[in-house]
């Protein structure tokens, strides 16, 4: 191995420990250490003319484009309405509500944003349990774990399948048919488990009718916005579904349903850079480069040799990669977890291993999300909430432990439903 590609290594190590050790500005450490490798010409091609093609700019613009439109959305009101509308449908059968609550959890993370859904959730999620007198973990638990299931649904759903779709070529319609059904086996498997950790007593059914004195309308700030915003998405969701036949980018969908809005209801983009996360994307541009530089030295190649030996075997190496998946998405985080084995798993299909490793690795590690705090950003932002809440730490292992059993459900209806893939 030559003194470059060692270079390389000990600077992608160093990023990958600050995103899990780090403590503040990982996207500055990561996009900066994927350009000190660009300036000393670590990597060949690692130029600025290359950056187009190293970086992955529809996933990029695609980010970006939702990002706007769910901006507006929330600005509208829209998701507060939502969901005190669903709670008064629910009335005095809390679990009615509750499973209500979720169902739009996991429909607003599929084709909207894992960190949206929680920032918009998370603040309804304690207002009905201060109303109703309750614990607000076991809700704000099952809320993460919806989030991440939801998520998993769609390729917009989580940046990780966004990472998995621009490497394997996989389309919006094909994640929706192949994860769209795991995910809703998870989410009914999920909810009845946690329908022993919610005990409602005759004094909760009480605080029930509080909850009837609130006033959706009042959510609303800008009902022309709302109704515009609304159709724009589900257009924008429409032609997603349809870009394969359309032969337009989703990027390019995404975009335009975003400057549609901002044509509308603002005065320019600068109107709306401050709902635009600009941390997570130069994150994810930083760690492009870096999974670049790892393939170009030759890394990725190596990992993937690894396998020669079982190569033939495909049942022994999707459960390997189900087990890598489920190991290292809960401490490295869900999405550099992905730019580092998606190209691993590119080359094994290449190889003759079934497609099915494809969908493997995106049940196991969308589902293993919600193990640790570390897993994904919406997990340390819910955490955060709730530690607000209780005016206390909410500690790793107090943590880990609420989320162990309803993962390792989730996990084992994902084994199943794999072997499924594999015999049709």
């Amino acid at each position: 191995m030559s003194l470059k590609a060692i270079l390389v290594l000990i600077l992608v190590s160093i990023a990958y420990l600050y995103i899990i050790f780090g403590k503040k500005n990982k996207s500055v450490v990561v996009f900066s250490i994927a350009l000190l490798i660009s300036a000393f010409r670590l990597v060949d091609g690692m130029v600025t003319e290359n950056f187009s093609h190293i970086v992955d700019l529809d996933t990029l613009g695609l980010l970006t484009g939702m990002m706007i439109i769910v901006a507006f959305l929330n600005k509208s009101g829209f998701f507060e309405f939502f969901s005190i509308k669903i709670i008064k449908i629910g009335g005095k059968k809390f679990y009615l509500t509750v499973t209500l609550l979720m169902i739009i959890v996991a429909l607003t993370s599929a084709f909207l944003d894992n960190v949206v859904t929680i920032l918009v959730m998370a603040p309804m999620i304690f207002l009905i349990s201060d109303m109703l007198e309750m614990d607000p973990i076991p809700l704000i638990m099952l809320t993460i774990l919806m989030d991440n299931i939801g998520g998993s649904a769609t390729l917009i759903g989580s940046p990780l399948n966004l990472v998995i779709g621009s490497i394997s070529g996989l389309s919006f319609n094909d994640f929706l048919i192949k994860m769209g059904p795991v995910a809703i086996l998870a989410f009914i498997g999920v909810l009845f488990y946690f329908k022993r950790h919610v005990k409602v007593n005759e004094k909760m059914l009480k605080n029930i009718e509080k909850l009837f004195e609130l006033d959706e309308n009042k959510s609303i700030t800008d009902k022309k916005m709302m109704v515009f915003s609304l159709i724009d998405f589900v257009i924008v969701i429409v032609l997603f579904i349809l870009h394969s036949l359309l032969n337009v980018e989703l990027a390019v969908i995404a975009l335009l349903g975003g400057s549609l809005l901002i044509f509308k209801f603002a005065n320019g983009y600068e109107d709306v850079g401050k709902e635009i996360d600009w941390d997570m994307l130069f994150f994810f541009a930083g760690l492009y480069m870096t999974s670049y530089a790892l393939e170009e030295i030759g890394f990725t190649e190596k990992i993937a040799s690894m396998f020669n030996p079982i190569i033939n075997h495909h049942i022994i190496v999707l459960f390997v990669f189900y087990i890598i998946s489920i190991l290292t998405v809960p401490i490295l985080n869900n999405v550099p977890t992905a730019l580092i084995l998606a190209p691993v798993i590119k080359i094994l299909v290449s190889r003759g291993v079934s497609p099915v490793l494809w969908w493997t690795f995106a049940v196991g590690a969308n589902f293993a999300t919600s193990l640790t705090p570390l897993g994904a950003v919406q997990n340390i932002v819910a955490v955060n909430f709730l530690e607000k809440n209780l005016g206390r730490k909410f500690g790793f292992f107090e943590y880990f432990r609420w989320k162990i059993i309803p993962v390792l459900i989730t996990l084992f209806i994902g084994a199943l439903y794999i072997m499924y893939l594999l015999l049709v």
